[in-house]
């Protein structure tokens, strides 16, 4: 049984798409289906993204579609990556009030949804300051509750709208088909392949 999680919000599109290539027909409120494609037995999970990566870390999923900052965050192995989907594309951002001049050295505290990845990022920058995790947007935290927040910047609209302004960009991130680090490739290829034809990349 090759165990797959799909995620849900912001790229249930892509997910959907390979439930189509893999047979599963989606209901609404199912979270989990049963499937054979390429003679193989599947157990579909439909995840949030976050979880879909911890699960990979964990060896609980054989593959998995999740961004890359979710990798990055959880420690996973970044050369499991099978293919990029590129679900969305952006970067990981240390954002500060339009109106703080202060140097980055100087920030005191930091939100964010990556605590693991913001304490690396920040080690070299301001290492005493202190990391709060949260979930969800950080924009609205920034400057009364901390200093600074680090999250993933697409356009850059919701940051200018809040009055915030990208002080450093660290890592650029996209989506990727993954498999876990105890999964067995040889077994995994054919799926591997099924959900890469779908994007229309060479099998």
């Amino acid at each position: 049984m090759i165990r797959l999680g799909l995620p849900k919000g912001r790229m249930a599109s892509d997910s959907d798409k390979f439930c189509d290539a893999l047979g599963v027909t989606t209901r609404p409120g199912v979270l989990n289906y049963q499937a054979i494609a390429e003679g193989l037995e599947l157990s579909v999970f439909l995840l949030k993204a976050p979880d879909v990566a911890w699960l990979l870390r964990r060896n609980v999923l054989d593959l998995g579609l999740t961004g890359d900052e979710w990798l990055m965050e959880t420690g996973a192995d970044l050369d499991c990556r099978c293919f990029e989907v590129r679900s969305y594309t952006a970067s990981v951002c240390l954002l500060m009030a339009e109106y703080d001049a202060r140097p980055q050295r100087s920030i005191r505290s930091v939100v964010t949804p990556y605590p693991t990845l913001a304490r690396r990022l920040m080690s070299s920058i301001a290492p005493k300051a202190e990391i709060t995790a949260v979930r969800g947007s950080t924009e609205a935290l920034v400057p009364g509750i901390a200093d600074a927040c680090i999250d993933v910047v697409e356009t850059g609209t919701s940051a200018a709208l809040n009055s915030l302004t990208i002080r450093e960009c660290f890592d650029q991130v996209t989506t990727h088909l993954v498999r876990s680090e105890a999964s067995n490739p040889d077994m995994v290829r054919p799926i591997v392949g099924l959900l890469a034809e779908t994007l229309g990349l060479v099998r």
